[in-house]
């Protein structure tokens, strides 16, 4: 047999004698919902001149190479920290595709021998997800005004990209659970658009029907933070769009603040023009001023502008008024340091200083007030100032670990194209294998009868109880939920009845529910993510959340309000939660029926759970009385290898299994090798 080994397209040499095994696997029964690559023992690959080349000389201790990742990983460019593609070939056929990693290098008598492993490309992109976070995708081209025109017209977007607003009660925000705050509406990204920028980041392309699937598009992850921030420099931002009448003698106005027609202050609480800093945190400040006016008097006089920090001025300037009937208009502009702690406050005052009579000052459009910090800092975002998207993804999220919950959540087969190597396909376990059983592979005459077979029933049940679970959290009705009833809200406990275990396995997700709670008397509907405090509403941060979307028309007019003002009136609210429609339910995004509801139902079937849509079929084939894992030694050829498809059955005597595993494929001559078969209970559910 002709063994070929490639290494980032260049031909490797290899000894007569490789003997590297390989294990092909699409499932792990007995780590629950792990799902494995190709990969192979220890190979031994000789330091011949050619490998000596490829690898860079990476034997002499003595070599220090520069290394550009965007050229391929081989010789002078080797890297040791960083895998390379490998192809192998038998007999000219392709048996195997992934990546090659130097474990260690032998030398012995100046004999050199590399030591590495192959192992398949999942293994290369769970490395990629592993060291990236959720922060790290770039989402800015979604960076908008915080607005309530945006706000609505997010409640239009079709799903799988962009940005949702949905209505979440965060506490706080509505005191009649009817109207709300804009500051209760949070920008939200969707989940499958994160999975694209995960997968592109990492050099990956998928094809999978269930992320393009109308119900998947519609999956959100929301905002989980206290409140909504963005990292920003300048934290004030005042404007005078009117004339302000702010010194008039004759009707005894002798002092007043400027008082600001818009402003964007996130961490500042303002009054009367004046900015109350709330942050705990201590910056460094710019204030920066643009001032104009008109100034007249009957008499001759002056007043003075203060720029001030806790009624202390920072800067000021006076200005002449001279006698006559005709306004002179005038411009103080300027700029100073100061620091700021939690509680001071800014404004900027205008003072008449006792001089002249009849005097009346404006201040006008386009005056301006900028307050920057030294260095940028996480602010809330106020009323149309600009949100940095990126700013608002949960924090601290492993890609690899959103990832696989999205797998555990859908049941999830991940497996590699034969000849592509940046191509992935997805499916759910119910859509992964052929129907058809007629198209069964026979391997029948590829068992080697003189050897062992091992059949062990009920091979792949290793608990009695699995606890398919959402993480836990500490708002008031996830915590209320899971004191009542001893399991997070939405979570399912499946008995296997099996006698000759007691073990419990927990199939958890990174993500906490979100209970839906609705009002009597009213329409809407929403998740809820609140504090209470001897009755008092709190808003506060929570566990990374997963939602399904859908804008909800023709309720009772509402309001999107900016304190008491009205922003804008509408019908419609941007809806998202567990159920697709919380007044018409067809499918649950939780894993089971709750217990409980914090809403009245109208129309509901909660059958179509996570757990029933993807687990159910899982757990009735490794639970049913007549599951059976069949283990021998069966003689493959590189045309099965090149073959090998786990959705096809496998037909062993008249009997259809499933392929779990192939340990031991024999990289150099054939020979036979162990595979597990899962016996098949049903070809269709």
């Amino acid at each position: 047999m002709i063994t070929e080994l490639y290494i980032e397209g260049q031909k490797a040499d290899i000894s007569t004698t490789l003997a590297s095994l390989l294990t092909f696997a699409i499932d792990d029964v007995k780590d629950f919902a792990s799902r494995q690559t190709a990969f192979s023992k220890t190979v031994v690959l000789p330091g011949s001149q050619r490998n000596n080349k490829l690898f860079g000389s990476v034997f002499d201790v003595a070599i220090a190479n520069p290394y550009d990742p965007a050229i391929d990983n081989i010789d002078i460019n080797f890297n040791a920290s960083v895998s390379a593609s490998c192809i192998l070939f038998q007999d000219f056929l392709q048996t195997f595709k992934g990546t090659i990693r130097i474990l260690q290098i032998n030398i012995d008598r100046g004999r050199i021998e590399y030591e590495a492993a192959i192992t398949g490309e999942l293994a290369k992109l769970n490395v990629a997800l592993s060291s990236g976070l959720l922060e790290g995708l770039d989402f800015s081209t979604y960076d908008e005004n915080y607005n309530e025109t945006n706000i609505v017209n997010s409640w239009d977007n079709p799903g799988g990209s962009g940005v949702y607003y949905p209505l979440i009660d965060y506490g706080t925000y509505s005191t009649n659970k009817h109207d709300w705050d804009y500051r209760t509406f949070r920008p939200a990204l969707y989940v499958k658009e994160y999975i694209d920028k995960m997968f592109a980041a990492a050099g990956f392309r998928y094809s999978s029907n269930i992320f393009d699937s109308a119900r998947f598009e519609s999956i959100i992850v929301p905002h989980n933070q206290k409140d909504l921030r963005a990292q920003t420099s300048r934290v004030i931002a005042a404007y005078k769009t009117t004339t302000q009448t702010i010194i008039n003698t004759s009707l005894g106005d002798t002092s007043d603040p400027v008082d600001w027609d818009s402003f964007q202050a996130g961490s500042f609480t303002e009054s009367g023009g004046e900015f109350t800093y709330n942050d705990p945190t201590t910056i460094s400040i710019n204030l920066t001023w643009d001032l104009r006016g008109t100034r007249l008097a009957a008499t001759a006089g002056t007043f003075t502008i203060h720029i001030q920090l806790n009624g202390v001025d920072l800067a000021s300037q006076q200005f002449n008024v001279g006698p006559g009937s005709f306004s002179t208009p005038y411009t103080y502009l300027g700029t100073i340091p100061a620091v700021l702690n939690q509680n001071d406050v800014l404004r900027i005052f205008y003072t008449y200083d006792g001089i002249g009579t009849g005097m009346v000052v404006t201040v006008q459009s386009p005056s301006t007030w900028f307050v920057d910090s030294s260095t940028p800092i996480f602010s809330p975002v106020a009323y149309n100032q600009l949100i940095t998207m990126n700013d608002s993804i949960p924090k601290n999220i492993r890609q690899v670990d959103f990832l696989v919950s999205i797998i555990k959540l859908f049941n999830l087969y991940v497996f590699e194209d034969k000849f592509d190597e940046h191509l992935l396909y997805i499916e759910p376990f119910v859509d992964f294998y052929s129907e058809e059983s007629q198209n069964a592979v026979d391997w029948t005459y590829k068992l080697e009868r003189n050897k062992p077979v091992n059949i062990k029933p009920m091979s792949e049940i290793n608990a009695k109880i699995y606890n398919f679970k959402f993480a836990s959290d500490s708002d008031y009705y996830n915590e209320t939920y899971e004191k009542r009833y001893n399991i997070p809200y939405g979570s399912y406990i499946f008995d296997t009845e099996f006698e000759f275990v007691d073990q419990t396995t927990d199939v958890e997700l990174i993500f906490a529910p979100t209970p839906l709670v609705g009002y009597g008397g009213e329409e809407k509907v929403y998740p809820t993510i609140l504090k209470l405090n001897d009755g008092v509403e709190e808003t506060t941060d929570s566990v990374i959340r997963i939602m399904q979307t859908k804008k909800i028309t023709g309720v009772t007019s509402w309001d999107i309000k900016d304190g008491s003002t009205v922003l804008t009136s509408t019908t419609d609210y941007g809806y998202a939660g567990h159920f697709d429609d919380p007044d018409n339910v067809t499918n649950d995004l939780n894993f089971g029926a709750a217990e409980e509801l914090f809403f009245i139902i109208v129309v509901a079937d909660l059958t179509v759970t996570q757990f029933n849509l993807y687990w159910s079929s899982y757990m009735a084939e490794i639970t049913d009385k007549d599951s059976k894992m069949f283990t021998g030694k069966f003689y493959l050829t590189p045309k099965d290898i090149l073959n090998l498809d786990f959705s096809i059955y496998v037909n062993v005597d008249g009997n259809l299994f499933r392929l779990n595993k192939i340990t031991d494929y024999n990289l150099t001559k054939p020979d036979l090798c162990t595979v597990e078969l899962l016996k098949v209970i049903n070809t269709l559910y």
